[in-house]
């Protein structure tokens, strides 16, 4: 599908926005990182600005997320395997080892 510049900007908007939640960080932190204000993560969090290359890339690195993923716009909402498995990885990091083994056994056993 072809998207016009507002629907980028929204679908890109959500898409940091999604990825910086599952990092931990505040608008702020995030801005702070990126070396850009609070009000351009905001901006582009909302669909109302598209931030500067330089902001971009920088996204992607204290995100630690490839740039595609940032681009990658579903309208069914999915994503890809590579990102369901790295989106994974991340929630892993989170946990505490009980927490992590409770989900193996819950994976193993919906597996079977």
């Amino acid at each position: 599908m072809v998207y016009n510049s507002s629907e980028i900007m929204k679908k890109f908007g959500e898409k940091v926005r999604y990825y910086r939640n599952l990092s931990g960080l505040t608008q702020e932190q995030l801005s702070e990182k990126c070396g850009c204000s609070a009000q351009t993560i905001s901006g582009t969090e909302t669909g109302y600005s598209f931030p500067s290359s330089k902001v971009l890339f920088k996204l992607s690195e204290v995100l630690n997320v490839p740039l595609a993923y940032l681009f990658n716009f579903d309208d069914t909402g999915a994503v890809s395997n590579n990102e369901v498995s790295f989106t994974a990885c991340k929630l892993l990091d989170k946990m505490n080892l009980d927490k992590k083994q409770m989900l193996l056994k819950m994976m193993q056993a919906i597996t079977d």
